[in-house]
């Protein structure tokens, strides 16, 4: 752990904090524990952001930022779009539209048990707003979605950010293994068995992380990064100080540096506060 690495005279310093949130932050009655929130902002005074790193489009994502209190940059859809701490626009990578009608046209003759959310900046389209998959995600989330024909919905900015694939999960796998097939140069990953997202090519959590190193002037080693789900695996192998949860499936806790306790052991702030204790 982070204070045995000191006493072995690393003298590492973190400055900044990047954390997945469904199964990492939250625990699994979704929600951000006292204690941790205590010590986000105690981070924050201290001059170190905690930075959201999500699948969640934006407001999803400042939904929990705003419970907890802190301000910082938000990495929306998996590292596809960087919101400052003010709300701009720092770094957005979308897939052409072109390109997603014609999977969503491919997803509604050939995959019809599959439930397709599609999402960019901070709109959420899908075509049964009552679809069981639908209000769950809405009931986590606390959005709603609107129904909508995405080519009318995102016309104006010619692409979107994300689609999100809900179903069984052997229609998943199938349905994965569809996708990488046909469209190679698309980032298609799990976020859970359940839940699939399909993003343009170059989009990854590691990326957005580097984005944000960069925008703050801090070296990845700096850095400390958490996470639970096979969206997070890039992320966890490219940053050296990086923590699964231990809820995390096997493949996600190999990728990382170390593993802490589960969301329900509040595993992230025994980790923040080793690492930043004083």
């Amino acid at each position: 752990m982070c204070a045995d690495e000191r006493k072995k005279g690393t003298n590492m310093q973190y400055r900044v904090v990047f954390s997945d949130i469904d199964g990492t932050l939250l625990n699994s009655k979704h929600q951000v524990t006292p204690d941790t929130r205590l010590e986000i902002l105690s981070l924050e005074q201290r001059g170190i952001p905690f930075i959201l790193v999500s699948a969640r489009m934006p407001d999803g994502i400042l939904t929990i930022q705003n419970q907890i209190g802190n301000h910082a940059p938000i990495i929306c859809y998996s590292g596809a779009l960087i919101w400052g701490t003010n709300g701009e626009i720092l770094y957005s990578c979308q897939m052409n539209l072109n390109l997603a009608v014609q999977i969503k046209n491919m997803l509604d003759k050939e995959f019809p048990n599959i439930c397709c959310n599609t999402y960019g900046h901070n709109k959420w389209i899908v075509d049964d707003d009552k679809n069981l998959w639908v209000r769950n995600e809405e009931t986590i989330t606390g959005i709603k979605s609107k129904i909508g024909n995405i080519e009318e919905a995102f016309a104006k900015n010619a692409g979107i950010h994300k689609f999100l694939l809900m179903g069984d999960p052997k229609d998943i796998l199938i349905l994965e293994k569809r996708l990488k097939q046909d469209y190679p140069n698309l980032h298609v990953a799990k976020s859970t068995e359940y839940y699939l997202e399909v993003m343009e090519e170059h989009v990854r959590k590691s990326k957005a992380v580097r984005i944000l190193c960069d925008h703050y002037g801090y070296s990845m080693d700096e850095a400390i990064v958490f996470g639970d789900g096979h969206n997070d695996i890039d992320m966890l192998k490219d940053v050296k100080n990086s923590y699964a949860m231990a809820n995390a499936p096997k493949e996600v806790q190999d990728s990382a540096a170390y593993v802490t306790l589960d969301n329900d052991h509040e595993g992230l702030l025994v980790v923040l506060k080793k690492c930043f204790e004083s």
